[in-house]
């Protein structure tokens, strides 16, 4: 049984520390994102045109959105287990066939969910913490 807090890879289960929190881009120029998986665990994107659209009581799909072609079951791969870093051949590609890397991907997921729930970081600095701040530094 897959229990609160658990993130999904290829590999396996990798656990969240005990408060749900997923460390994200962490060597990225901007900073690391604490991503905090408990709290998203229910909410569901509110834009009746958003891509990946979920039901009440479904939503995992809503970010982990592929899903196995013969069962229908839906895949709770980590976002990076498909989409990888710029440039790679792996990456999907979107509606309009652009490389959905995965800064694309995040930022596009993210930032309409939380434009569309009036909700949420929208800026930079609202998700990314400094490199100095990371470090201690004030």
């Amino acid at each position: 049984m897959i229990g609160a807090g658990t993130v999904l890879s290829k590999g396996g289960a990798q656990l969240a520390d005990k408060s749900g929190i997923v460390r994200l881009d962490p060597d990225g120029i901007r900073g690391q994102v604490t991503f905090n998986h408990k709290n998203h665990e229910s909410r569901i994107n509110p834009d009746p045109n958003a891509i990946f659209k979920t039901k009440r009581g479904a939503s995992c799909s809503g970010c982990h959105h592929t899903v196995d072609k013969v069962s229908g079951i839906v895949q709770l791969w980590k976002c990076s287990a498909c989409h990888k870093g710029g440039g790679d051949p792996a990456n999907p590609k979107g509606h309009d066939f652009d490389e959905q890397w995965s800064k694309t991907a995040f930022h596009r997921l993210c930032i309409e969910c939380h434009q569309a729930s009036a909700k949420g970081p929208l800026k930079c600095d609202e998700c990314h913490a400094s490199q100095a701040s990371q470090m201690g530094a004030n």
